[in-house]
């Protein structure tokens, strides 16, 4: 019998990566060592803004300088992370950096599942919104299924220069991004003197996994001058690998109930997992820059990133809500409730435990996703006069992505439990230890699979010129244009779920299955497939959960389908016992990625033009200058996918029809047009204030735009014999559209910018507003569409569409300031801090039917927040830098904010018979989260580090949201505290 459910991967710490680093940076140092070193030098643009010189050097204080030196030059309103030193971001991965700047929040989940935390920070929000454009070096970037944008946690820190989230758009920003635009920055040759070689290694370790993994980069960069102008080289990669625990504890929904007369709620139960996370991430980048001449650069770069991510869960879960499955009190009647009726603790079974018992299921659950982009670009810039500048930059992005995903589970018929804690963070269950480690009390029960594969691809054109006035108004007129032709090809077979034994099967006899006759596991079974596997420790010991209870092996469910051939046996022979239809509710299906439902194929095409004027009043006695521009896009899109009829029988030739299966193309054209201004009043050199007003576009991902549907059919209410076609009811259910048209924003700012000293005092304030329309949300519709008998007919929709508007305002102030006036050592001290407040208002209808929020009791809750959106956030940075030590402790904190409503988890069955299910609202909690860092420089270019992430081991808190039973602990997830220490050097 298997005795480790965990899937193990084994990776070399430092003795095998390390000395390869280091012989490579000083063998290309030795090599190239003797080369020329010349002096000509172009820096490496910031989208849409003007050079501002960056000196970098190592150190906290340099990082802040030179981010406050983009802000202060820029003509837009943009916050930049500089790195401390090559390959050194201030956290150790973007998403987490970035939720260091004003205005930025990130999540905790992975693809906002709030039944899934992340390992590391997942998901940013800018001011509120996660649309947020994602850009590598001014570049269009994205991942394969969304077609839109980059998951910020993909992409190695160890390659980034400065990341700069860019608030306000000027008109030669590529378009899309209502929250803000994110570019990442990478270094080029050019920007070093001369030669330039580093490299890293670091371990890292998880309290709760109790793992350690290593990350290793190194960079190797020069310059040289030949007799046909100045050459530049920079090569850089990195590897690192993350393992990572998390504990989850949940209270699911309150149900109403009548319980000895009264009127009470009565969750579901507590489920419980445990989560192991391994993660390799790894980045490579190659950039050559040549100046022939002054005037002229030409430059091509090869970035790639991927990210390799297994995770295996073993989890519990109590399904008490209905019919057999009800939770009601034993003889001794020991529940105690809460002020509104919800119940907190007691000992808990069934109505009839002679035949049935508390219903527990098990989970044990292998996915692995590989995500992979690689962009190349190549372009050139030539400025033949004062006066004149041109650009030209070519594209090509590939993205892929796949994803395996399979669940295994069993089924466990205890008589009784005993539960308290109910709707808290740390809820409870006592079952008898005995019973749950005897594999003799378990059945195979469900099965699951789902696959995805995505392909896609980006090929770009973009020219630009620029003509410089001398002593006007106008400093400048620049103009350009860009073409894009951007393809996909996605499979997402969705989740199909299986199950080998259930309430509801019904054999030939149509008898079925309780508690006594289910089949149970036996012990050649257990022997192959399953494991005792303990939660010890579960949440540091917070949670008291069953110590030990059996689950499939990890290796059985990673060898999914050899598994349940083997379990489930001859289709033949196993379905005989059954009646027909309950055999495909066994047998997963091993076909879907080949089943054309599931492909979604996009095309679009667009092109950009803009024109802008840069001006500038220089003889006030408070300048002005700033840009006024307009971009104009049009935009071609192209959807093939799959349309489905369901058989219509029981109707008169000509009425009825068979099954039928149609291409499903879709084509829009579509024009945009978006003005931006902004503008900058020098008060004083070193006071500023800034206005912004621009309007914006997100369009919908490639998932969003599928084109699919399903279209079945019932008779009206009322109808007892189909006689036309207007006795029958059509419907279809969709999570895609691909008529959606983008979101767009009429956005306003107003800053003002303090550069109190030059020793990185600076404080900042702003006010924003947003006005959004055209939110992507499911919705009821009735669509006219053709029949197989070729008749138009209206079809009861329930499906993606652009629905309501919102507002969003908010304000943001900031300071930084290093304490130098304080006598020695005192003198290194240094803070940085910031707040963001943002008010919402959504004006989305929230009535429809299968779609808006219901509670458990039916009652609606009317009008939602915007979702992902805190009110208030905080971030507060002490900083220490002197004679070579740093330091720094970092605390981020962000209020409640709603995280879905009807997701995963948290949409239960109405009581009792009544069809449909609930759909409540999940709030994330507040959350804070302390990280720390320290390093030592010796000898001028060695460093040694030390990290800490998670320092106050901080849950992740989940809300519950009901009407009568009043808001509960939906869950809380125990993540690791993570701790890494490190080394780097340059040459």
């Amino acid at each position: 019998m298997t005795t480790n459910n965990k899937h193990v991967i084994k990776k070399p710490f430092l003795k095998k990566q390390l000395p390869m680093y280091i012989k490579m940076a000083s063998s290309l140092s030795l090599v190239v060592g003797a080369m020329g070193i010349g002096s000509h030098a172009f820096a490496q643009e910031p989208a849409a803004d003007e050079q501002v010189e960056e000196v970098i050097v190592s150190g906290q204080r340099a990082s802040i300088q030179s981010a406050q030196d983009i802000k202060k030059n820029s003509s837009t309103i943009v916050d930049s992370i500089v790195s401390e030193d090559i390959g050194k971001l201030p956290d150790r991965s973007v998403t987490e950096a970035l939720q260091r700047v004003p205005g930025v929040t990130v999540g905790r989940y992975t693809n906002n599942d709030a039944e899934h935390p992340a390992a590391e920070g997942s998901g940013v929000a800018v001011r509120g919104l996660s649309q947020v454009r994602a850009e590598l070096n001014g570049r269009d970037v994205f991942s394969a299924a969304s077609g839109r944008g980059l998951s910020f946690e993909d992409v190695p820190a160890e390659l980034m220069y400065a990341v700069d989230t860019y608030k306000s758009p000027s008109a030669d920003m590529i378009e899309g991004g209502l929250g803000g635009t994110v570019n990442l920055r990478t270094r080029m040759p050019f920007d070093a003197d001369g030669q330039l070689v580093s490299v890293s290694a670091k371990g890292n370790y998880g309290d709760q996994i109790k793992e350690t993994n290593g990350e290793y980069s190194g960079l190797y960069s020069n310059r040289w001058e030949t007799g046909v102008g100045e050459f530049g080289v920079l090569i850089n990669a990195s590897t690192s690998d993350l393992s990572s625990r998390s504990d989850q504890v949940y209270t699911r929904a309150f149900l109403p109930r009548e319980i000895n007369g009264d009127d009470v709620w009565v969750s579901k139960g507590v489920d419980w997992r445990r989560n192991d996370y391994e993660s390799t991430r790894q980045g490579g980048y190659l950039a050559l820059q040549w100046a022939p001449n002054d005037e002229t650069e030409l430059y091509f770069t090869v970035f790639q990133s991927k990210h390799d991510t297994t995770y295996d869960e073993n989890a519990y879960f109590l399904e008490g809500a209905n019919g057999d499955q009800a939770l009601f009190p034993t003889a001794e009647d020991d529940w105690e409730y809460d002020a509104n009726g919800a119940l907190e603790s007691g000992t808990v079974t069934v109505s009839n435990p002679a035949q049935w018992g508390l219903d527990f299921g098990t989970s044990t659950r292998w996915a692995n996703n590989v995500s992979e982009t690689t962009d190349y670009s190549s372009g050139i810039k030539w400025s033949p006069d004062d006066n004149w500048k041109f650009s030209a930059d070519l594209q090509y992005v590939k993205a892929d992505a796949t994803v395996d995903d399979f669940t295994l589970g069993l089924k466990v018929i205890p008589e009784e439990g005993y539960m308290a804690g109910i709707g808290t963070e740390t809820p409870s269950i006592q079952l008898d230890p005995e019973f749950m480690a005897d594999y003799a009390n378990y059945s195979l029960g469900q099965e699951m699979t789902h696959f995805e594969r995505n392909e896609a691809e980006a090929k770009t054109a973009r020219f630009d010129a620029e003509y410089n006035f001398d002593d006007s108004v106008i400093k400048s007129v620049k103009a350009g244009v860009r073409y894009s032709d951007k393809s996909a090809d996605n499979i997402n077979t969705d989740y199909d779920w299986n199950t080998r034994y259930a309430t509801w099967f019904t054999k030939l006899d149509w008898s079925g299955y309780d508690k006594n006759s289910l089949p149970k596991v036996t012990a050649d079974e257990a022997s192959k497939y399953l494991n005792l596997y303990s939660f010890d420790n579960f949440q540091r010991g917070d949670v008291a959960v069953p110590a030990a209870g059996y689950l499939y092996s990890s290796a059985a469910v990673k060898d999914f389908m050899a598994t349940t051939n083997a379990i489930n046996g001859d289709r033949a022979t196993t379905c005989a016992v059954y009646q027909s239809w309950i055999c495909d509710a066994i047998y997963p299906d091993a076909n879907r990625l080949t089943d054309p439902q599931y492909r979604n194929q996009q095309s679009e095409t667009s092109f950009a033009a803009y024109m802008m004027a840069n001006f500038g009043f220089d003889d006030l006695a408070m300048p002005i200058d700033g840009n006024l521009g307009v971009r104009v896009v049009e935009v071609d899109n192209e959807a093939d996918g799959y349309e489905g009829w369901n058989r219509l029988e029981g109707a008169p030739p000509g009425v009825g029809f068979e099954s039928k299966v149609n291409p499903y193309h879709v084509q829009h054209s579509r024009s945009y047009v978006l003005p931006s201004l902004n503008l900058r009043l020098k008060a004083t050199d070193d006071f500023f204030i800034r206005f912004a007003a621009s309007e914006a576009m997100w369009a919908p991902s490639f998932a969003e735009l599928q084109a699919k549907r399903i279209i079945t059919n019932s008779k009206k209410d009322g109808v007892n014999n189909i006689a036309t076609i207007n006795d029958v009811k059509f419907a279809q259910d969709q999570f895609s559209n691909p008529d959606l048209t983008p979101m767009k924003a009429t956005q306003f700012d107003l800053t003002a910018e303090w550069y109190f000293d030059d020793n990185g005092g600076m404080a900042h304030a702003a006010l924003f507003s947003k006005q959004i329309d055209d939110f992507f949300r499911r919705d009821n519709v009735v669509s006219d569409v053709e029949n197989p008998n070729g008749v138009v007919v209206p079809v009861n929709s329930t499906k993606l569409t652009n629905i309501g508007s919102g507002d969003i305002k908010g304000a943001e102030i900031g300071v930084s300031k290093f304490f130098d006036f304080l006598p020695a050592p005192f003198d290194g001290l240094g803070i940085q801090t910031s707040y963001t407040y943002i008010d919402s208002e959504a004006k989305i209808p929230a009535s429809a039917d299968g779609v808006s929020p219901i509670d458990t009791d039916r009652s609606r809750y009317g009008q939602m927040p915007l979702d992902q959106l805190s009110k208030n956030a905080y971030n507060i940075v002490g900083m220490y830098e002197k004679d070579g030590f740093s330091a720094r402790l970092a605390y981020t904190w962000r209020s409640e904010y709603l995280i879905t409503w009807g997701g995963n988890g948290f949409d239960p069955d109405f009581n009792f018979g009544s069809s449909g299910k609930a759909r409540l609202p999940v709030y994330n909690d507040d959350y804070g989260q302390l990280d720390a860092s320290v390093s030592y420089t010796f000898l001028d270019n060695y460093t040694v580090t030390a990290e800490a992430s998670n320092l106050l081991k901080e849950k992740t808190v989940g809300i519950i949201d009901q009407n009568g039973a009043g808001d509960h602990v939906a869950y809380s997830y125990a993540q690791d505290a993570r701790f890494a220490v490190g080394i780097r050097a340059k040459f």
